[in-house]
């Protein structure tokens, strides 16, 4: 069996070890059981459905549902007084119990763990990471961006215990949900990849970023690794942080742990250097973009801390595939559409359109912009830092979507973008069915946006199908 085909096959768990981890009691009487999950649409025959409660759901109202499509239990809360045919786990609460049950599989783990978080790049360094540990045996790594209080504990129960190598991310957007969460982890090595102004809604400014995300490097043992980009703006006070060794990496300083040559950013063609042994090597990732050769870097340094050998490394990039919409690119209709709306931030919003300012063969490139949620009271001015990029780069329209994307609007005008080639919507729905009218052949389009503003609905319209299908490199 392959190490990728043993990921999709969730270990069992008895009712006894379930009822210990969770202090639940089972009612009539417990089962054996393959998997937990909290989605009672889409279950693997035998598996226990969580129900959580949310401010504005209950999972408690799909109790039956979940039963109809095959779990063989559910974990529900003592107060829950509804009708199961099943048989039930009542404990406390669905969310803690859940990550005391992973917290009770995690404790009987074997392997080695490794851990990402970072204002971005995590969910593309964890999938090279995950590519590195396939490469030597039996890996688990999350699944797409289940990085949360919920995702998390379901990405551990998900693997097998005695797994050779797991690499999880955990991501967060208010102050103190980092700290349970990587205890939970508890990782041999762990990265940050980068702190910037994300989530400054909930966390004020980027200084307390930094410190939260520090909370996954404070646990980390003095035995273990800390990967760190030697060119970000916090990296000295990320390594102040932990006890464990720090292996640098840069692409700009030749005496850090790993250094980075950008060879082709296009194909995400890179030479590294590991200064430890002097081993150097030339790999493709196929990651478009300067700022993705860092989160190669990173990759790099938690699996040589995990005893991957350098020889592999290229070879393990090969068939990679990534979550939809991120740079899923495709040609369509005698257009390029590029489809990089999975979300957005200030620095992968300014990475895309330096990105985009080098893809080839395009005789108009086209920018199509949204909302960037969370950020407070610097929404604004990050705007607006974003619109004055856009005047310089060699775009020839810009489509704005959204209240706040009419700041990129307004400063891509004032500092030089000529206003007739400026389009600004309210919302998708209408960008959609506008943008399509006036696009022609050999148009280059890139969409950019927080999830929330559903920036994908372009996508479908150019293309007249579904948007997220085709092919696509992560970012």
């Amino acid at each position: 069996m392959t190490a990728e085909a043993a990921e999709n096959i969730s270990p069992c768990f008895s009712p006894e070890e379930l009822a210990i981890w969770t202090g639940g009691i089972w009612e009539p009487h417990g089962v054996m059981v393959r998997g937990l999950t909290q989605d009672g649409r889409k279950l693997l025959p035998g598996a226990v459905y969580v129900a959580i409660r949310g401010e504005r759901f209950d999972g408690h109202n799909f109790v039956a549902q979940a039963a109809a499509n095959g779990a063989a239990a559910a974990m529900v809360c003592r107060d829950w007084n509804g009708i199961a045919t099943i048989p039930l786990l009542r404990v406390d609460d669905t969310r803690a119990a859940l990550i005391l049950a992973a917290a009770g599989h995690r404790r009987r783990f074997s392997g080695f763990v490794a851990g990402v978080t970072g204002s971005v790049g995590k969910t593309t360094t964890k999938e090279l990471t995950a590519a590195f540990f396939r490469a030597t045996g039996s890996a688990a790594a999350t699944a797409g961006n289940l990085n949360n209080e919920i995702g998390l504990p379901l990405s551990i129960l998900s693997s097998p215990h005695d797994v050779a190598r797991a690499v999880f991310e955990v991501g967060t957007n208010h102050v103190g949900e980092i700290v349970p969460l990587a205890k939970l982890m508890s990782p041999s090595v762990a990265v940050v990849t980068a702190v910037a102004p994300v989530h400054l809604e909930h966390f004020g400014a980027v200084d307390v970023i930094a410190n939260e995300k520090a909370d996954l490097l404070r646990v980390v043992p003095s035995s273990g690794v800390v990967a760190l980009d030697a060119d970000g703006a916090f990296f000295d006070y990320l390594r102040r942080q932990t006890r464990a060794r720090v292996a640098s990496v840069s692409l700009l300083r030749a005496d850090a742990d790993y250094f980075g040559i950008v060879i082709n950013e296009w194909d995400g063609e890179v030479e590294v250097v590991e200064r430890a042994t002097g081993k150097r090597s030339r790999l493709v990732s196929g990651l478009r973009g300067r700022h993705h050769a860092t989160n190669l870097l990173l990759a790099i340094a938690l699996a040589r801390a995990a005893d991957v050998p350098w020889e592999i490394l290229g070879k393990s990039l090969q068939n990679m595939k990534f979550p939809p919409m991120r740079w899923q690119q495709k040609t369509v209709n005698g257009f390029t559409i590029v489809n990089d709306a999975y979300n957005a931030s200030p620095p992968s919003m300014a990475g895309a359109l330096r990105t985009f300012a080098v893809l080839p063969g395009a005789t108009r490139r086209v920018v199509v912009l949204g909302d960037m949620l969370e950020l407070g009271t610097a929404e604004e001015s990050l705007h607006r830092e974003i619109g004055r990029m856009v005047a310089q780069a060699p775009c020839q329209a810009l489509v704005c979507v959204g209240r706040r994307a009419k700041w990129i609007a307004d400063e891509a005008i004032a500092t030089g973008f000529p206003a007739q080639q400026v389009w600004r919507y309210a919302d998708a729905a209408t960008a959609a069915t506008d943008t399509t009218a006036w696009m022609r052949p050999g148009d280059a389009v890139l969409l950019k946006a927080s999830r929330g503003m559903g920036l994908e609905r372009v996508a479908t319209a150019l293309a007249g199908e579904h948007a997220g299908e085709g092919d696509g490199h992560g970012g």
